[in-house]
């Protein structure tokens, strides 16, 4: 079952013109963002090896596909065959209907997934070696589920999520560690239809200030996973072919002799050329940011508002409690209760330079339902706008969104690891 945020049904649906020609467009995408990108340093290449001992490991191998699960001494041989069965499972979704790359594995026969204690969120894959074999980046892998998770929807997860681990390790190895968390999360709901624990995204929600992509919190990061389930229901034309074609269009090409991934081209490089003009002409980006800081404040679960003040009956000014990185966005509720008939209400909106920001304003009814989407124009490096918005009468509420959609000296890059947030000042009044 997909997360329940709103999607746009009569968007252009864009990616999966572009997956025929995935081994043409990335070479033509990788040439054009070379120049600018050539000397960036991208995330360290961290190996890791498997547990200590695991040759001696009791072990099941599947009798379809090319993998092995083993499992740490006391492990009982239920447990066991029930994480093979997951995997078989999982091995089946992953590779025929989503269509993603089967894990690669490192020297041997068969990928190995290891049963150990004390996996976050049940399941992962760790890189393993680097692929010699072809000019672009693959990475080798191992997976790692934890050996508690009962057999049903959280061990089925937890194996799903692993495989999909393994799948972007051998594609798109350089991907951050935000995104890989976020998108495994994604995917591994969508092959297994368990809605699993809503905490990583009550985390992601409860600080929508921060970037998207944030790797800090093992939770929260994995939260992130709304943004791509949202842009996949959103834009794809098939479940996952958002994923799958942003790891086939991002190819980077790393020295052998590099500590870290060559950073760019990113999957949202790909976004930003794959969903240019998709909500409109002239759209780009910045648009797709802010379409969805506008869904995901009207989502489940809710998002935190930086304010929630009632009608100004006089002018009030509002200053941001959090500054809001790049991707981020702060919402602010208005109470329409105590308004006289007839009346409008002004927004003005300031924030700090070196930042873009963009604005919309949603009328609310009583059940929290979007009446109306009212976007707020300024110019691309402008630090100021305004809107006046009218005929409010049915209006129970407003929900004020600003999402800072990124620097004005480069674009977004979800590998930065520390990025400027910027804060905001909203002039509220009664017109």
């Amino acid at each position: 079952m997909r997360h329940p945020l709103p999607t746009l049904a009569t968007l252009p649906r864009r990616l999966p013109a572009v997956l025929p020609g995935v081994r043409l467009g990335a070479l033509l995408l990788a040439g054009l963002l070379a120049q600018g990108v050539a000397h960036a340093e991208g995330r360290e290449i961290d190996l890791e090896s498997p547990p200590a001992g695991a040759e001696t490991w009791a072990s099941a191998c599947s009798l379809r596909h090319a993998m092995c699960v083993h499992g740490a001494p006391g492990t009982g041989a239920s447990a066991l065959l029930a994480a093979l069965d997951a995997l078989d499972r999982g091995w089946d979704v992953h590779t025929q209907a989503l269509e993603l790359p089967p894990p690669e594995a490192d020297a041997k026969p068969t990928w190995d997934a290891y049963l150990v204690d004390g996996v976050p969120e049940g399941g992962r894959a760790a890189l393993s070696s680097r692929d010699p074999r072809g000019a672009l980046d693959r990475g080798e892998s191992f997976g790692l589920i934890d050996r508690m998770a009962p057999p049903g929807c959280p061990l089925d997860v937890a194996a799903a999520r692993s495989l999909a681990w393994g799948s972007l390790l051998r594609a798109a190895p350089a991907t951050d560690a935000g995104t890989a968390r976020a998108q495994t999360r994604m995917l591994a709901r969508l092959a297994t239809a368990c809605a699993g624990s809503e905490e990583p995204e009550r985390a992601f929600q409860a600080e929508p200030e921060r970037t998207l992509v944030d790797p800090d919190g093992e939770a929260r990061s994995s939260g992130a996973s709304l943004f791509f389930d949202w842009v996949d229901g959103t834009f794809a034309g098939q479940p996952g072919a958002l994923v799958v074609g942003t790891w086939a269009l991002a190819p980077t090409t790393t020295a052998p002799a590099a500590w870290r991934w060559t950073a760019r081209p990113t999957g949202f490089d790909v976004l930003g050329s794959s969903l240019a003009g998709a909500l409109g002409t002239d759209s780009n980006l910045d648009d797709v940011f802010l379409q969805f800081g506008i869904d995901r404040g009207l989502a489940l679960p809710p998002a935190r508002v930086a304010w929630h003040v009632a009608w100004p009956a006089h002018a009030r000014r509002l200053a941001s409690p959090v500054a809001v990185a790049p991707s981020g966005t702060s919402y602010v509720l208005v109470d329409h209760a105590g308004a006289p008939a007839g009346a409008n209400l002004r927004v003005e909106a300031m924030w700090e330079d070196y930042g873009r920001m963009k604005w919309a304003v949603v009328k609310l009814d009583a059940a929290g339902r979007p009446l109306a989407v009212l976007r707020v124009t300024s110019q691309p490096r402008a630090t100021s706008t305004a809107l006046t918005v009218e005929l409010i009468d049915a209006v129970d509420r407003f929900l004020i969104v600003g999402v800072n959609v990124g620097s004005t000296e480069h674009t977004f890059d979800p590998g930065q690891g520390w990025w400027e947030p910027h804060g905001w000042v909203l002039t509220l009044s009664a017109g």
